[in-house]
């Protein structure tokens, strides 16, 4: 069996989302004031209430979980049952209220205001006012945090009232404030016990407090009976645990250990779906190689040599073989999606003759050595393999790595010098967080970014409304300078338990449940 397990995290962009990283999101018009109304919570039956929720994740968080001026993906996912953002953002790109209710981009678009939430308590019992929201802010613009970097300074207009200056107008000024930059964490712990506590405590106002963490192992999180949401959480509890290996996360799901999990597609999706277990689909991000172009002394820094390695995968088999109906071809980042789809871009077939030429032109007729590093998220240990085959096939001798989260976190953030990373980011609205959070801000360092990419990029990401032909423009520099190597796009899937209910999968995506709303039936408890 093909160990093609998804880890819960999906991709980054999360997160860089969101992810940020990795995120997704729409247009924001300078001109346009948004204000959306509190969240009208609807009386639960007592039906929904009990239980405990229980997440699988590939490994462990690689930095802490409290302190949020110093996250990345992993913290963001296992801090998120007890750390809220100000706002959040659905599949199709609306922005919805959270602990912000309502916001203004002024009509220079050099500052959006943002209300928010009154009556909002963190877990140790503080409150969630102005003064805090500009401390956590201000510690995201101090860490230089890539979905910060438009923000000058923040402003207290009164108690329940903040305004971020920014240093250029962004159309992605709000989709940015629906990924961790905007996490709230409790100032008043942080000033008692010190930033060392924080980190592996997170106290938050989110629906779940904090338990326990045993490293490397499990976090557990209990029901807030003060959450400001009335009537939620639902289930009592929730637990995160870590399961390194694919197959083995697959069958605890199977077995009835797990309440969800996502599947890269594959003989594994197959088998689960054909058990019954109801399954959510939504659309996916690309599958891509990063290489160490950016050191003068590596083969990937010659042009030639990444072409090479783009005519030498047969997408066409990959999807086929490592996907079974759940992964597209992918000639580049994100071709699923009309926004970001280059007009005209040549599906360019695999071809190895011209591969092999390639890399004689660029001085190497027999090859070389290289690596390849494997994303300990969301990138299955499968398509490594199968990618790394592909490559073998025009003289490159390659080595395949699968590095632990917190490794692989570091090459990210501070390089490379041996080959290429096998990455993948998560699906994405406005592609300008994408831009931002992936390729300008403190990832891939060891790639070298065209500056004329960058130039687009700033104008795609600061036109007055999100532009698809500024936004193709980008990408095309991308694909015509090979910067990276894209091969399949995903379809996420996410299989449940019987008897457990995600209702805002469908509007949220399946990245992160919204906590709150989750609920087991009486019989599946």
């Amino acid at each position: 069996m093909k160990k093609t397990l998804f880890a819960l995290i999906g991709f980054i962009l999360i997160v860089s989302m969101f992810l940020a990283a990795c995120s997704t999101g729409t247009s924001t018009s300078k001109s346009t004031a948004t204000t959306n109304p509190a969240t009208t919570t609807p009386t639960a039956t007592v039906d929904k209430y009990g239980g405990v929720w229980r997440e699988g994740e590939a490994a462990a968080p690689s930095k802490g979980i409290g302190y949020v001026p110093e996250f990345n993906n992993d913290s963001y996912i296992w801090a998120s049952p007890a750390l809220e953002t100000l706002m959040q953002v659905q599949q199709d790109g609306t922005i919805t209220p959270n602990l912000a209710t309502a916001w203004k981009v002024a009509d220079d678009g050099l500052s959006v205001t943002l209300t928010l939430r009154q009556g909002v308590k963190f877990h140790d019992g503080s409150d969630f006012n102005a003064d805090v929201c500009k401390w956590n802010l201000d510690g995201e613009i101090a860490a230089k945090a890539a979905n910060a970097m438009s923000w000058k300074s923040v402003d207290v207009i009164d108690p329940y009232t903040v305004r971020i200056n920014l240093t250029s107008f962004q159309n992605i000024i709000l989709n940015n404030l629906t990924t961790w930059v905007s996490m709230q964490a409790s100032k008043a712990y942080v000033d008692k016990n010190g930033i060392e506590a924080a980190r592996w405590n997170p106290v938050g106002t989110g629906a779940f407090i904090f338990d326990s963490y045993v490293p490397g192992s499990k976090a557990t999180y209990k029901r807030n009976p003060n959450y400001w949401d009335t009537g939620k959480p639902y289930v009592d509890g929730v637990t995160f645990s870590v399961i390194a290996d694919d197959t083995v996360r697959k069958l605890a799901f199977e077995k009835g250990d797990l309440d969800r999990v996502t599947v890269a597609g594959g003989s594994d999706a197959t088998e689960v779906q054909n058990l019954g277990f109801p399954i959510k689909t939504a659309p996916g991000g690309t599958f891509f190689l990063v290489p160490d172009s950016n050191n003068p002394n590596s083969p990937w820094a010659n042009i030639k040599v990444r072409q090479a390695g783009y005519f030498a995968l047969d997408r066409a088999s990959l999807a086929k073989g490592l996907g079974l109906g759940y992964l597209n071809p992918a000639f580049q980042l994100y071709p699923g999606y009309a926004d970001s789809k280059i007009p005209d871009l040549p599906l360019k077939d695999n071809d190895p003759v011209k591969a092999k030429q390639l890399l004689s032109e660029a001085g190497y007729p027999t090859g070389f050595k290289t690596n390849i590093h494997n994303a300990t998220r969301g990138t299955p240990k499968d398509y490594m393999e199968a990618v790394a085959q592909q490559l073998r096939g025009i003289g490159l001798e390659i080595t395949t790595d699968m590095p632990d989260a917190g490794r692989y976190s570091d090459m990210r953030a501070k390089g490379w010098n041996d080959g290429l990373l096998n990455h993948g980011t998560a699906a994405a609205g406005n592609k300008n967080s994408l831009f931002q959070s992936t390729f300008m801000g403190k990832d891939f360092v060891s790639c070298k970014i065209p500056d004329a990419f960058i130039t687009a990029a700033t104008a795609s990401i600061n036109s007055k409304n999100y532009d698809p032909k500024l936004v193709q423009a980008a990408f095309k520099i991308l694909s015509d300078d090979v910067t990276v190597i894209p091969y399949a796009e995903q379809v996420q899937c996410c299989f449940y338990r019987k008897g457990t209910n995600d209702p805002d999968a469908a509007l949220f995506g399946t990245l992160l449940p919204h906590w709150k709303n989750l609920w087991i039936d009486k019989s599946a408890r």
